[in-house]
């Protein structure tokens, strides 16, 4: 039996709908964007400054709202876009448990269920828990060799917020730049599996860690940063990976061009 087209057009418009209230609701009402743009030029106090501001930018603004954004147009040739998306909410549970701190907790409970319906109305629903994979291994190995100094990083900065005794919305920023570190991980292994439309997690991810970097290198003594010589590292493995992730894309041009000579 076919399915009801009428249907079909109202859940397709459901879903473009709640993604657009979604990019909005985290992207410009929880700041997500916003900390991207304006975060650079925060003054310093406690460890809320520049570095913690576009950490929060990076984690809500590229991977969770830009992830959202992607699903406006064609969402089921780029389903990596809400998958993206949805590595938010184990990325901010990690950031919670190995910060001892549970504010988090609030933003899980309004994104688990906005995603979830997110999920349900999304036109091709099945294949985003069991997509097509073709695991990049060059892709993969730059992923996992990025994940040592990354985990160790979140590691650190729950550590640091365990030991932290300023205000309690200090503390939830290391917790979300622990969140973000394990965000940037898990968006390129998702960018390695190569699942429909892996190339808005590998620049989501590439543009994370050279953002990380960057403001890592302008402000090596703030709270989060890791200094100019780790910041120049983490934006030459973001460079890395977005040569090998192009070149692979390309590679795959050529090869269907070629097959249709």
């Amino acid at each position: 039996m076919s399915a009801n087209p009428t249907v079909s057009r109202l859940r397709r418009v459901a879903f473009t709908v709640w993604a657009a209230l979604l990019v909005v609701l985290f992207g410009v009402a929880f700041f997500g964007l916003t900390s991207l743009a304006i975060g650079w030029f925060d003054d310093l106090e406690g460890v809320a400054g520049p570095v913690t501001e576009i950490g929060y930018g990076a984690l809500v603004g590229l991977i969770l709202t830009v992830g959202l954004a992607t699903q406006l147009r064609h969402p089921a040739r780029r389903i990596a876009g809400l998958q993206q998306a949805m590595l938010v909410i184990p990325s901010l549970a990690a950031g919670s448990v190995l910060a001892n701190d549970s504010q988090n907790v609030e933003q899980l409970i309004l994104l688990v269920p906005a995603l979830g319906v997110l999920w349900v109305l999304h036109p091709t629903r099945g294949e985003l828990l069991r997509p097509p994979i073709r695991i990049n291994p060059v892709l993969m190995g730059i992923a996992l060799l990025g994940a040592i100094p990354l985990i160790a990083y979140a590691v650190d900065m729950g550590a640091a917020a365990q030991e932290l005794t300023g205000p309690p919305h200090h503390i939830q920023r290391l917790s979300w730049m622990a969140g973000l570190a394990v965000a940037i991980e898990l968006t390129a292994l998702l960018a390695a599996l190569r699942t429909p439309g892996w190339r808005i997690p590998t620049w989501s991810a590439v543009t994370a860690v050279i953002v990380f970097g960057v403001v890592s290198v302008l402000f090596p003594e703030h709270p989060g940063a890791v200094g100019s010589v780790w910041g120049g590292l983490a934006i030459a493995n973001g460079l890395l990976f977005a040569a090998a992730a192009e070149w692979d894309a390309r590679r795959s041009t050529a090869d269907q061009a070629s097959s249709r000579a």
